[in-house]
Order: structure tokens, then C-alpha cells, then sequence
């Protein structure tokens, strides 16, 4: 399926291709079929193209065919394509229509499990390639490779095609070559980086799966750093010159700006090593208050941008890029930034270290239960995303609605899966839950472990909140009391009030800001650091990953689950309440 509907989008790409020889204008009938297929209908544009082969002499017959080959084959109709391809001589096509030509044979060939066929069609010198077929040509070249057995070659197919997506396209691509990296052998994975050229998309990737291994890769030595800027230090701090923080410290969301600059500048003023210059700028939460923090920043020579916090922001920073500065966006951006990264406590990472903790425990069919906003159906995005991506089968979505007062129907529909699922995931706040746990026996889920995500902290209550016992979710190990640097968070908490209640997420979410900014190029690298909100790791689309760890309801209140992980070597537990 997933080779049919690649295929698919490449043809679809290639319909504005469809036409006349450059030496003549086209025809009305050819702008007629060209417009037919434009409108979805396939069908008619292929009988359109092979009612004007039919009248055509010489080099347009081909043209016709492949035109209504194409066609054919956007209509899910691959004998019809394969025969009109057939009908279309390759010689008697323009270089550019040759090209076209190629790409669908080796998908035909592919289709059909010849792989080395198709890769043979595919050897064209890429700087040949017409640039506006360049991510079809690299699909099938990843394809053709994966079934040569190729995969370094494959993922470097897949990390080239990346330079040329955005957003979300470019993280799953990135995403696909680390994941064909990770089977390449340690021998052919230190060999064939080794041979790389400095501006191969790839090899990035590969040193990250290399120190990953413990492996060393033969390069010639990284340029210096600049003279006003000092090499990285030996565990990878290497802070820029000038750091600038948007952040809004006035208007509706001054509190969460507050807190998340506390925190950063607690870690900063803890930094007993040479620190960069540092200077915030207020946002004042808005779009064009965050357009004039930027420029400010810029104008006075930051090196690094740190921020800014809203959605709205940090998507309007990453329509209008900038090359001048690195960026540390603080909310997820719509595309990723070159030297810099994406770092939030997303609701759908949550829901994806949800999925990745059951992964892990062998446990691979689950139900869920969910609010309808916008936090909790992140959540459950992605849970559902990672927990699919992982071999895991998502039974069934029940609603919830935000007192509960619909539970008992939601686990009425999750009961009929109840002999096959193994866990139950909710992405609910507590007074849903309250009135949701009690209820599981009945549904026959009483025995599923129960996990959720920190939306449960919403609307605790010690006193009501006995009824979650034994839920688990992800948790920042800030407020489970590991030490992190500057002191633990009680000590902390006593000095700065937004480091403890409800401000103190944003608090240690700063804090590890500040870490991220500073050890940028290190986690670029594939190194891991310990940090307030988790284990902090960026992927290679640039999005800062957390490990957290993990809290449960013992006595109506939470604490640290037996396996939370993350707790210091030197530390001890927080005391049982």
C-alpha cells in the first residue's frame, strides 16, 4: 500500500508535466486534457491524451501516451499506465519527458520487486536531475535502494529529500533515515560516513548513529571556532556570544513568561563557566511584539534567539526566517531551524511517551478514553502516532466529557475489546477521571494499568483524588525533587516563588532552556543531557526530545512510580506523603 501511494503522489506531482513539445504551443485539446486531469478526472484525461495519440504524428504520439500513461495511473488503473508507458517511445521524447518517462518504469519495476531494474533507471547524475523532480526522483531512489538492501544508501536518499520538505513532511523523513541508519552494520556505517562529502544531508544523521555506538568516524577536523567565541567546553557547554530570550513579560501571559525567565535565569547565574551576554525582550504575547522582539535582538547582534513562547509567535517567527542567528524556538514551529531546535512541553509528547513507556513493557494493544479539547486530543494524537509507528494496535477511542458525566458509556464502548487490550490510556483531567476509575470493574477494565498524562494534575485534590490510586503518567523530574544543578527543588522553591506551585513547570522549563541553548551543538551531536523537565535529546528535524519520568497515585496523592527513572545516582527518594 505504502509503494502505491507513493507512486501515487509522485505522479500527481508530475501532472503539470504533462505537456507539448517546447517547440509548439499546446493545442486546445492538449490545455483540455491537461484540465481534465487538473479536476480529478483522471479517466476522461487519459482518453483524452490517447484520443489526440490517435491523430498525432511523430514525437507527439509519445508525448501523448506518457501524458495518458500518467493519467492511468492516477486513476488506480496500473495496466492501462503500463500499456500506454509501452506505447510511448523513450527516444522519441524530449530529454525532460525522458526523464518522466524513467521515473515511471522504475516504479512499475518496483511494483513488481525489481528493485535492481528500478535503481539502474535511477542513476541519473544528480545534477542533472530537473530540480522540480528532485524529491520524486530521491522517493524512488530510497525505494530502489531499500530493496537493493541498501540502507545507508537509503537514508541518505531520505535525509536529501528532507532539505526539500517543511514541517511536519521533513521531521518524518528525518525521522525514516535515522531509523535505516540504525540497522546498517557498525563496519559499513564507520566506512561509508567516512567517504561522505561535509555537505551531504546524511551525515549529520550517521555521526549521530556513530557516537550513538560508541564508534569513531574518520573526518577531517571541524573548522575553529570563531575567535570571540570559545571551543566547546569537554561535556559539550559552548554558549554562544550574545544570547537574546523572547519572552512575554507583559500583557495576558506575563505569569508563563515570568516563570519560564526565572527558571532560565536561575540556571544561568548557576553556570560558574564563562556565560554569554544575555538580554530579554519583552513579546508582550502577540504576534507583531514578538516580529519587533526579533528584530531587536538581531540588530543588537544575538548570536542564539531563545524563544519566543506562544504557538501564533513562534509560527510567524517561522514564516519569516532569518540566517543571521541560531533559534531555540520555545513552542513547537511549523518548520525546522537551521542550527537551532523546537523545544515545548507539547501535550503530544506526552502522549507519545505514554505509548513508548507500554512499547517498552510489552504491552501493544491498548484502549483510550478522551477529552474533546485541544490539550487532550493532542495528547492522544500523539499517542496514537508513536504507539502505531511502534507495532502497536489502538483498539478503540472512547470520549469523555471534562466532569465524567459521560464515562459510563465511553467504557461501555471500550468493554468490547476488553479480552484483547492490555492497558487503558486517558487523556483526561482529574475530575473526569474521578468519576471514570471507579467505574473500569463494571467494563470489565478494572485489571488494565491506567495511564495518563500530567493533564491529571488539573484539578487535583488530595482529598477527592484517592479515587486515581494506582494511575500512573509522565512526570518532570523537577517536581519529583531530582537534582538537576543549582540545588534541589525544595532549596529553590524557598527562594523563588516560581519555582514551586503553580508556575513551577514553566520554571523548570526555563531552567532546561538555558541547558538546551548551551549544549546545543552537543545535543546536535546525539548527545543526551539530565535536565529539570527530562532526559533531553533533539532529533534530527531539530525537535528537543524528553525522557520523563514517571509519577503514580498512591493514597490520592502522587509520588514517584517504583520505576520512574531519572532519580540520581545521589539522591533519594522524596519521602512518602
Amino acid at each position: 500500500m505504502a509503494r502505491w501511494l507513493l507512486l501515487a503522489l509522485l505522479v500527481v506531482s508530475l501532472a503539470g508535466c504533462a505537456s507539448a513539445p517546447s517547440s509548439r504551443p499546446a493545442t486546445p485539446a492538449e490545455s483540455q486534457a491537461r484540465a481534465l486531469d487538473a479536476q480529478g478526472r483522471h479517466a476522461e484525461a487519459a482518453q483524452a491524451w490517447r484520443s489526440i495519440a490517435a491523430s498525432a504524428r511523430g514525437a507527439d504520439i509519445a508525448m501523448a501516451r506518457l501524458n495518458a500513461s500518467e493519467a492511468l495511473r492516477r486513476a488506480g488503473d496500473a495496466a492501462g499506465a503500463r500499456a500506454e508507458l509501452a506505447e510511448a517511445p523513450r527516444r522519441r521524447l524530449t530529454p525532460e519527458d525522458q526523464f518522466r518517462h524513467d521515473l515511471l518504469t522504475a516504479g512499475f519495476a518496483l511494483d513488481d520487486g525489481r528493485g535492481a531494474e528500478a535503481l539502474a533507471l535511477l542513476q541519473q547524475d544528480r545534477a542533472l536531475v530537473p530540480a522540480g523532480r528532485m524529491a520524486d526522483w530521491l522517493s524512488l531512489r530510497a525505494r530502489a535502494l531499500d530493496a537493493t538492501g541498501d540502507r545507508f544508501g537509503m537514508a541518505a536518499a531520505l535525509a536529501e529529500r528532507a532539505g526539500l520538505l517543511q514541517g511536519a513532511e521533513r521531521a518524518a523523513e528525518l525521522r525514516n533515515a535515522e531509523r535505516q541508519l540504525k540497522s546498517v552494520p557498525d563496519a559499513a556505517l564507520v566506512q561509508q560516513a567516512g567517504f561522505l562529502g561535509d555537505d551531504a544531508a546524511v551525515l549529520p544523521l550517521a555521526l549521530r548513529e556513530a557516537r550513538r555506538r560508541g564508534l569513531a568516524i574518520n573526518r577531517a577536523a571541524a573548522a575553529p571556532a570563531p575567535a570571540d567565541r570559545p571551543p566547546p567546553a569537554s561535556d559539550g557547554y559552548h554558549p554562544p556570544r550574545r544570547m537574546a530570550v523572547l519572552l512575554p513579560l507583559s500583557g495576558e501571559l506575563a505569569p508563563a513568561g515570568l516563570a519560564v525567565r526565572d527558571g532560565l535565569l536561575a540556571a544561568y547565574y548557576a553556570e560558574s563557566r564563562a556565560r554569554p551576554a544575555i538580554a530579554f525582550h519583552d513579546t508582550q504575547g502577540t504576534v507583531d511584539g514578538a516580529k519587533a522582539a526579533r528584530d531587536r535582538a538581531v540588530a543588537e547582534g544575538a548570536d542564539l534567539l531563545v524563544g519566543p513562547l506562544g504557538r501564533d509567535e513562534v509560527a510567524a517567527l517561522a514564516a519569516a526566517p532569518i540566517n543571521s542567528a541560531a533559534w531555540l524556538a520555545l513552542n513547537r514551529t511549523p518548520v525546522a531551524t537551521a542550527g537551532g531546535g523546537s523545544f515545548a512541553l507539547a501535550p503530544e509528547d506526552e502522549g507519545a511517551a505514554v505509548a513508548q513507556r507500554l512499547i517498552e513493557r510489552g504491552l501493544t494493544r491498548t484502549v483510550a478514553i478522551a477529552e474533546g479539547d485541544d490539550s487532550a486530543q493532542r495528547a492522544l494524537a500523539g499517542f496514537r502516532e508513536r504507539f502505531v509507528a511502534e507495532g502497536g494496535e489502538l483498539l478503540a477511542v472512547a470520549p469523555i466529557d471534562a466532569f465524567g458525566g459521560n464515562a459510563a458509556e465511553g467504557l461501555a464502548t471500550l468493554a468490547t475489546h476488553a479480552t484483547r487490550a492490555q492497558a487503558l490510556f486517558v487523556a483526561a483531567r482529574a475530575p473526569a477521571l474521578r468519576i471514570l476509575m471507579p467505574q473500569r470493574e463494571e467494563a470489565g477494565l478494572a485489571a488494565l494499568p491506567v495511564l495518563a498524562t500530567s493533564l491529571v494534575q488539573s484539578g487535583g485534590d488530595p482529598r477527592l483524588d484517592r479515587e486515581l490510586d494506582g494511575l500512573q503518567y509522565p512526570e518532570l523530574p523537577w517536581l519529583l525533587g531530582d537534582l538537576v544543578g543549582p540545588g534541589d527543588a525544595e532549596s529553590l522553591g524557598r527562594r523563588l516563588p516560581n519555582a514551586r506551585g503553580s508556575a513551577a513547570r514553566l520554571f523548570a522549563f526555563g531552567f532546561d532552556a538555558w541547558k538546551v541553548a548551551t549544549y546545543l551543538d552537543a545535543l546536535r551531536g546525539g548527545a543526551q543531557l539530565r535536565g529539570a523537565t527530562g532526559e533531553l535529546g533533539i532529533d534530527a528535524a531539530g525537535i528537543v526530545e524528553r525522557v520523563p519520568a514517571w509519577a503514580e497515585y498512591s493514597g490520592g496523592v502522587t509520588r514517584r512510580a517504583s520505576d520512574g527513572a531519572l532519580m540520581p545516582v545521589d539522591a533519594t527518594p522524596p519521602p512518602t506523603p
